[in-house]
């Protein structure tokens, strides 16, 4: 099964310290072009967000994560790509969390700040 990983989704492993890629590595790990390119432009600037950002772009090429190109942005992008593919999706985002759950996507988040959960 595909698993789609959004960008705050990516940033877990510096800012929580979980290994994210160990708890899915039953999926196909899949990412969006947009999502690599905000990683981009948060590892440019400076503070937490940025380091955290720098790891996520660093273990999306150690871990060969798939970088699918679509035209669209953002949220809107993860969920016609997710309905679409018929994919799980890795995020924190509760807006995000909540549109995925109106179309029945499997969603798997962090919890506590600890460990990550299906849903």
């Amino acid at each position: 099964m595909k698993i789609l990983l959004d960008t705050n989704f990516l940033m877990l492993p510096a800012q929580f310290g979980v290994d994210i890629f160990e708890y899915l590595d039953c999926y196909e790990i899949i990412t969006l072009s947009s999502c690599v390119d905000e990683l981009k432009r948060i590892a440019k600037k400076r503070g937490k967000d940025a380091a955290a950002a720098k790891v996520a772009l660093k273990l999306i090429k150690e871990n060969n994560v798939k970088a699918v190109r679509t035209k669209e942005k953002a949220d809107k992008a993860i969920l016609n790509y997710a309905a679409n593919e018929k994919c799980a999706v890795g995020t924190n985002d509760k807006n995000l969390i909540a549109r995925l759950k109106k179309h029945g996507i499997k969603i798997i988040r962090l919890r506590q700040k600890k460990y990550l959960v299906e849903e």
